[in-house]
């Protein structure tokens, strides 16, 4: 059950009913040699650490109220890995899902052990009350498309990445100052997420429950995030994360959200605050970014490739009310 940090241990997952001679469990200490292995095979990505490296990770993954790693067994081996994480987003008061890794060994392929996965994914993002789920796939990843279309995921996000980070020193313009975001920042940032279509304008009643995740997530280490102020007026916000992974020594610098006021728009204060958030990312030892973008927002795709960013894949995403 969800305790009052964050979602509990994955149990939704195995009421899920695996393919025949399959069985789905969670993944366990002593697992983290074949997880490594099967991160291998997705070529496209960087290869995995070595166990030594991974190891107090792995414990953190499998200790955390905020993750849920499950195995496919089929004929005593690992056939297939799914991390399901559990991640605060602006504007939403519940937990989003996340899938940045579903993967079945290639010799276990075509026995419907990919879908019973993202299965278990489902059924434990339902559980928790998470307002949507998000899978990451690679361009290379074209047979994932239709899995995840059956399951009722959409095209949602795309993603931009730059593998080796590289600022430029970009200042804002005159009388524009960029800091750390603030727990009073909150109805600015609000409004400013709500701008960009992530999400509606929230419910007045939800406005309480909202400022308190807000907090959670503002307050946590990981978060780096930014805005840009203009006299007394939030203009911009950058929303920047540094998150672990299995693949990396250093942390990945996330960017789930990059916006400007609709009038500021033109002025060069994206390009600033993205290239603050490159500076903070390398300054907490990230080598690597990733951005996320809505599908129409041009004018910031162009800002990204502009700046040595290249296309990454997307983010196919299951709505609740959908699901």
């Amino acid at each position: 059950m969800a305790g009052p940090d964050g979602p509990g241990r994955p149990v939704g997952g195995l009421a899920v009913r695996p393919p025949a001679g399959v069985e789905l469990q969670p993944a366990g200490r002593d697992d983290l040699v074949t997880v490594l292995r099967l991160l291998g095979e997705r070529e496209s990505l960087a290869a995995p650490l070595t166990t030594e490296d991974a190891r107090d990770r792995w414990e953190r993954i499998i200790g955390s109220v905020d993750a849920s790693p499950f195995l496919a067994i089929a004929e005593g081996e690992i056939a297939g890995l799914l991390l399901l994480v559990f991640r605060r987003r602006l504007n939403f008061a519940t937990w989003e899902g996340w899938v940045p890794e579903l993967i079945v060994a290639p010799s276990f392929r075509g026995r419907g052990i990919g879908r019973a996965l993202l299965r278990v994914a489902i059924e434990e993002w339902r559980l928790r009350g998470g307002h949507r789920l998000s899978v990451e796939t690679e361009p290379s990843e074209v047979g994932c498309a239709a899995m995840l279309t059956g399951l009722g995921f959409e095209d949602g996000l795309l993603r931009f990445r730059q593998d080796h980070i590289a600022a430029e020193g970009r200042r804002p313009p005159e009388g524009v100052k960029i800091r750390p975001i603030q727990a009073a920042d909150f109805v600015a940032a609000t409004r400013l997420v709500a701008e960009m279509g992530v999400s509606r304008s929230p419910a007045p009643e939800r406005m309480e429950a909202l400022e308190r995740s807000f907090s959670e997530l503002t307050a946590r280490a990981t978060d780096a995030s930014l805005v840009a102020q203009e006299g007394d007026r939030i203009v911009g916000i950058c929303t920047l994360e540094l998150r672990e992974t299995l693949r990396t020594e250093s942390p990945e610098a996330w960017i789930p959200e990059l916006v400007v006021t609709e009038p500021d728009r033109g002025r060069g204060i994206g390009a600033a605050l993205l290239d603050s958030a490159m500076r903070e990312a390398q300054r907490q030892g990230a080598r690597s970014m990733t951005l996320e973008s809505g599908p129409m927002r041009e004018a910031a795709h162009a800002l990204y490739r502009s700046r040595g960013f290249r296309d990454a894949g997307g983010e196919r995403l299951l709505l609740r009310d959908r699901a």
